[in-house]
């Protein structure tokens, strides 16, 4: 059950959906559909047990959960010292929300990643609630629930689709694709509302929203980076009732920015054939075949935000600026200062600037076919050296 899980969480940093605990998407304010309730399904759960390295408490368990609405308990989960203690069970109606009571919420994140980053990462899969709906391909979508804890508990809020390792919102926006930040969540003691927009900008027809309710025993995300203004204090062998209620899903309907396929040009009529005259006579002309439709030009994609821009005066006079790359973005365009440079990777390094002026710079992709992104939010930066 590691491996499997560890390559969704690897894809959904990769790729990944959006958030707003607010965070919006640059939604725009020309879709006028009016916004529909996304059926929810039966939730499901998820123990997991322990797995390599088998140490003492490096499990999770749950005790019980209670459904809203429906008040069914599903209990009967395998605990410590059983021969397996992996289980999945579902709710056998649908609803909005559940009481858990964890029993253990293990604490193993120890993975073994590249030189450079922490070996500690968040690794909460051993406790999860999922719920699966439809989708449609270039709507817009907000999920939002209330959630709290009986003390203080952390938890991820990670997305899918019936692709694997595909997030539903592709690559934008891109500050939240490599920002996992944006998906953990800290639970009180007192309901707190979550909420998280996106675009099914990759056309899939299954959500799968799912809450990560395990270990938080590191302060870095999954891909590193450092979350410590979250998880200000880690977490391991956590036990106690975690809340959820007022689950929706809402269809916002079609972004205008998502590109429909053009329809197919119609075939020409046939022409008629002339009618045999009773008397001579020179015969009726055929009808003119009708020209084909031509098809729409299908409008450019935008390409996304650049995100995660850094600069440093490393060097005496000089400046290098580093950014996430952007998907399908052949080069990008960086301003410093009053000048604008362009380069072909997601980095540039820049001499020759004045040493006690601090310089604003920001990022942005471009790239033949598609719109060119946003710039980046301004970062600043004064030159010491």
């Amino acid at each position: 059950m590691r491996k499997v899980f560890n390559k969704v969480l690897a894809g959904i940093t990769a790729t990944t959906l959006v958030a707003s605990l607010a965070i919006g998407v640059g939604v725009s304010s020309s879709v006028k559909a009016a916004d529909t309730a996304v059926a929810l399904s039966n939730w499901s759960f998820v123990q997991g047990g322990q797995y390599s390295p088998t140490e003492e408490g490096n499990e999770g368990y749950i005790g019980s959960v209670t459904m809203n609405g429906t008040g069914e308990k599903i209990d009967g989960w395998l605990t410590k010292g059983e021969e397996s203690v992996n289980q999945e069970k579902s709710a056998t109606k649908s609803a909005t929300g559940f009481d858990m009571v964890i029993n253990n919420n293990g604490w193993d994140c120890q993975w073994k990643v590249n030189t450079g980053f922490p070996t500690d990462r968040i690794n909460p899969w051993s406790i999860q609630a999922i719920n699966q709906t439809s989708m449609t391909p270039g709507h817009i979508y907000t999920v939002s629930f209330k959630a709290h804890a009986d003390k203080k508990k952390h938890a991820y809020v990670a997305f899918g689709t019936e692709t694997k390792d595909l997030a539903p919102y592709d690559q934008a926006p891109v500050e939240f694709a490599n920002d996992a930040s944006n998906q953990i969540i800290t639970l009180g003691t007192k309901d707190k509302t979550f909420t998280f927009t996106f675009t099914n900008w990759v056309s899939a027809s299954t959500l799968k929203t799912t809450l990560m309710l395990g270990a938080f025993d590191a302060q870095a995300d999954f891909a590193g980076a450092d979350v410590s203004n979250i998880i200000t204090e880690v977490e391991k062998c956590w036990k106690g009732t975690v809340s959820v209620s007022d689950f929706t899903i809402t269809d916002k309907g079609q972004n205008p920015d998502f590109i429909v396929e053009p329809p197919k040009p119609t075939q020409p009529t046939q022409p008629t054939k002339p009618s045999q005259p009773s008397q001579p006579s020179q015969p009726s002309q055929p009808a003119q075949p009708a020209q084909p439709a031509q098809p729409a030009q299908p409008a450019a994609k935008k390409l996304a935000r650049v995100a995660k821009v850094k600069a440093k005066n490393n060097k005496a006079k000089t400046v290098k600026v580093t950014w996430r790359k952007v998907a399908n973005a052949k080069k990008y365009e960086v301003k410093v200062g009053n000048k604008t440079y362009t380069a072909k990777k997601a980095t540039l390094t820049v001499k020759k600037l004045k040493k006690g002026k601090t310089y604003k710079i920001k990022v942005r992709a471009k790239a033949t076919g598609f719109k060119t992104g946003a710039w980046s939010k301004t970062v600043k930066v004064k030159i010491k050296k």
